[in-house]
């Protein structure tokens, strides 16, 4: 039988710390001291990582291969160790050769991070 995409391993996700929810439609890091930046708070290379492990969950759907071709990020608020943030990926425009994605990044109920990405879709 064929893994879903959230059912593959993703080896620098697992370093990270970046752990599967809600069978793969969205991902969770707690944020610990390792994940910190010279300023205390969250490194927004953390904060990326997980909005691209939820692009890329959502890109690579239906028997789609994709890969990042741009991503674009706006961190709103900081984050702090001992947060959990959670990243939702949804597809805006499904085309033949490229998606357009959305990723919010989620502290409860607070939007922490914002990215619009697309994805180069290496088969279809």
């Amino acid at each position: 039988m064929k893994q879903s995409f959230h059912q593959k391993r993703s080896p620098f996700s697992e370093l990270v710390g970046i752990k599967t929810a809600i069978q793969g439609k969205s991902y969770k890091l707690k944020i610990g001291p390792r994940h910190l930046n010279s300023n205390g708070s969250a490194h927004g290379g953390a904060i990326f990582t997980l909005a691209d492990r939820a692009f890329a969950q959502a890109v690579n759907t239906k028997g789609r291969v994709a890969v990042a071709m741009e991503m674009k990020i706006n961190y709103l608020s900081p984050v702090f160790v001992g947060d959990v943030i959670e990243a939702r990926a949804k597809n805006i425009k499904e085309g033949k050769k490229t998606t357009v994605s959305l990723i919010e990044v989620w502290r409860k109920k607070e939007l922490v991070a914002l990215v619009l990405a697309t994805a180069f879709n290496i088969k279809h």
